[in-house]
């Protein structure tokens, strides 16, 4: 009998699975030769059936997610913080004076674009003297871990009541995020704002790209669902922006610190399209998985050796989840810190980009942003001469590993 699961959102016991992507490690657990297999949780994505919300089922404990490496960090995109500063100035009773607090090293960017126009009534909560986190490993997960009412109740009595909360790129981490918001609302004056930031997960689902479902993020919102949870937390919903990006885009809610009525469970209508898409994201997976797999298996019967480029968690979910550690030869990451240690999970050894000059390198799949894959592209040009060819991990990009058939030479790029 299949188990049904509650909604971290709308509560309802209404969350069935979407796909099982089995055993998978922590993404940032790299790995040393000689060391034991890192540990593995299962990673499965459900869908609620009564407001769409796709969300970790059993997600991983946020003491196995806390990163070993206090040099691993995570870069979010910033070239529309500019036009996001200025609408949270817009907003009524935000002026010069009004306190703007940023609730993790995720806003200093925003925070100084504040400073920059005049606003110096701003603070940051510090992990270390707010909320004891000492360990300079711990990140978003400790964070989201370990606020409660009575760390917020000192915070406030530190530092005062917020204006404006920002709210970068937390909430996705929440293990229970209708706790989280109200607990963290406590920080906000009546009427005032929380201004949140995500991914948004409409292009991936719609795309199929499975690499972006990764134990780190808990739930993926859209603006619908987001707007759904907002209702079921009984704050108001001020506005709903949308930043485009290529592969994800940038989702914002600001929200208005008032209690409104709303009816439990709330919906917002269309949720027989969300579960559409769902659906189809489902349905996908396996046949994306043997897709890559004959794909892989005919370059390595030929002789061809295969990279992947940038020794990140999306490198680390397109290997683990579609079974490729034995196909690829190693993947390939600049990055001081992670050259000579191996990948999460699979073991494959992460090399400098010399490694492409060296000759070996057939096919480079690059796990980058489309700005980043530019500049690689760019950089390689003699690799490409000779005959290299580089393809993209993302069901989205131009140059998809997707769209080679298994039957074809990958076109050069």
């Amino acid at each position: 009998m299949t188990r049904i699961h509650q909604c971290l959102s709308c509560r309802a016991n209404a969350v069935g699975v979407l796909v099982d992507f089995g055993q998978q490690p922590p993404s940032n657990r790299f790995e040393q030769a000689g060391s034991s297999p890192c540990e593995t949780h299962p990673l499965i994505a459900g869908q609620c059936k009564n407001c769409g919300l796709i969300q970790l089922i059993d997600p991983m404990p946020h003491q196995q997610v806390k990163s070993h490496f206090d040099w691993l960090t995570y870069n979010e995109p910033e070239g529309h913080l500019d036009d996001f500063t200025q609408r949270l100035m817009q907003l009524p009773g935000i002026h010069s004076s009004s306190k703007i607090v940023g609730l993790t090293y995720k806003d200093d960017s925003t925070i100084a674009r504040f400073n920059k126009l005049g606003y110096e009534n701003t603070y940051r909560v510090d992990a270390a003297s707010d909320l004891g986190l000492t360990d300079p490993c711990a990140g978003l997960e400790s964070i989201q871990a370990v606020l409660d009412t009575a760390r917020v109740s000192q915070i406030v009595a530190r530092h005062g009541l917020a204006d404006l909360l920002l709210v970068r790129h937390v909430l996705e981490h929440a293990h229970d995020p209708v706790a989280f918001i109200l607990v963290i609302r406590a920080m906000v004056k009546p009427g005032g704002y929380l201004a949140f930031e995500m991914p948004d997960s409409s292009k991936f689902i719609r795309a199929c790209d499975y690499t972006f479902v990764w134990e780190e993020h808990i739930t993926y919102f859209n603006a619908q669902t987001l707007g759904t949870f907002v209702a079921n937390t009984a704050l108001e919903m001020r506005e709903t922006i949308i930043y485009p990006y290529p592969l994800e885009d940038s989702l914002i809610g600001i929200v208005n610190n008032s209690k409104v009525v709303t009816a439990p469970g709330r919906k917002q209508g269309g949720e027989a399209a969300l579960l559409a898409e769902g659906e189809r994201f489902a349905d996908g997976f396996m046949s994306a998985r043997s897709q890559l797999q004959s794909l892989f298996s005919m370059w390595q019967q030929a002789g061809k050796r295969v990279a992947i480029f940038g020794a990140g968690h999306l490198a680390a979910k397109f290997i683990n989840m579609f079974s490729l550690e034995n196909l690829v030869y190693c993947v390939i990451d600049d990055n001081s810190h992670k050259k000579q240690l191996l990948m999460p999970g699979s073991r494959l050894p992460i090399r400098g980009s010399g490694e492409i000059e060296l000759g070996g390198i057939d096919y480079c799949l690059l796990s980058l942003n489309p700005e980043s894959e530019q500049k690689v592209l760019a950089r390689n040009q003699s690799y490409r001469d000779r005959g290299g060819k580089f393809m993209s991990i993302f069901a989205s990009s131009p140059i998809s590993v997707y769209n080679v058939s298994e039957y074809e030479p990958a076109k050069n790029q």
